[in-house]
């Protein structure tokens, strides 16, 4: 503890530790403000369900700790002093507080209210967040949630740093902060337009798209560097003749119908009117992760989105 005379001696912290706490009880603090209510021990002891003995007990206990008569008590009437009256201004609204308090988090802990924000790769958050979504609402439909869509190592940096209560995410790399789950392998796919020669075949080689103008993410991506990395290997390089930085971007340039493009084949069914064929030789594709921090345990509602995220992305792998 600082001496008075240090200059940088801060008058209200020395009197805060200087002066002793009150040792008090709640119920002796709703005692008294029940007394208030109903006006007589009787009917105040009614309302707390105990007897009016026991609450004489806790009225003296709450006098016995602020060192002062708060009620005046006689044969016939009673009344507060003006100490006891000035604890019920000051403390009626802090009690109205902690119980409005008590009764939100009641609320937030059942589901019944809350927020919840959920980080998710863009293309998850497109294709597989709007059936999680309505699974999750079936449960919990008055919960808030709040969508940060956004590539993989965003993610992953949002749940590192609190800014997200969960991600969904490709990148992963170990890190004892983070607790992750494997969700499911999803498989590139060439998307071409229906009259395209490619259209027809089952699977496609990697190398039949060296000859072909193919419309990208830009270098640099999480997709084009994982793409460009495993062909590299196979002494393999497509043209990559249009780049774009955004998801919404490329959705809307294929959705024209005039452009080839390697995509993530849970975006597939995002394209019902083009074409996407299954890439081979090699076999290539993400791993969709769940991941959370180790030290930040999910809600009952945030557990809930948790497991509809990883059943919305296994059942679309699975339809493919």
């Amino acid at each position: 503890m600082l001496a008075p005379w240090n200059p940088f001696y801060n008058r209200n912290v020395f009197i805060d530790y200087c002066v002793e706490r009150t040792n008090y009880e709640l119920d002796d603090l709703r005692a008294l403000r029940a007394l208030e209510q109903f006006g007589s021990f009787n009917k105040a002891a009614d309302a707390l369900c105990i007897t009016p003995s026991a609450l004489s007990r806790r009225i003296a206990k709450l006098e016995a700790a602020v060192g002062g008569l708060l009620v005046e008590r006689t044969t016939r009437r009673m009344a507060f002093t003006a100490l006891g009256s000035m604890l019920l201004r000051r403390a009626d609204p802090l009690l109205e507080s902690l119980d409005g308090c008590m009764a939100d988090t009641v609320q937030i802990a059942h589901g019944k209210a809350g927020r919840i924000t959920l980080g998710c790769l863009a293309s998850v958050a497109y294709a597989q967040y709007p059936a999680a979504l309505r699974a999750f609402r079936e449960k919990f439909p008055d919960v808030q949630v709040s969508l940060r869509d956004d590539n993989g190592a965003r993610v992953r940096a949002m749940v590192l740093e609190r800014e997200v209560d969960f991600g969904v995410t490709t990148l992963w790399e170990p890190c004892n902060d983070l607790i992750t789950h494997a969700v499911a392998d999803d498989s590139y796919v060439v998307t071409v337009p229906p009259d395209h020669p490619l259209a027809a075949r089952r699977s496609v080689r990697w190398s039949e798209l060296a000859a072909c103008r193919l419309l990208g993410f830009k270098q640099g991506s999480a997709t084009r560097q994982q793409v460009d990395a495993a062909l590299a290997a196979e002494g393999l390089q497509l043209n990559w003749c249009d780049e774009v930085d955004q998801l919404s971007s490329m959705m809307a340039l294929l959705a024209t119908g005039r452009f080839i493009s390697v995509l993530p084949g849970l975006l597939a069914p995002a394209f019902p009117a083009l074409a996407s064929i299954r890439l081979a030789q090699p076999r290539m594709g993400r791993r969709i992760y769940l991941m959370r921090r180790r030290d930040r345990s999910l809600s009952l509602p945030a557990s809930a989105l948790w497991d509809a995220m990883g059943m919305a992305v296994r059942c679309a792998v699975e339809k493919k």
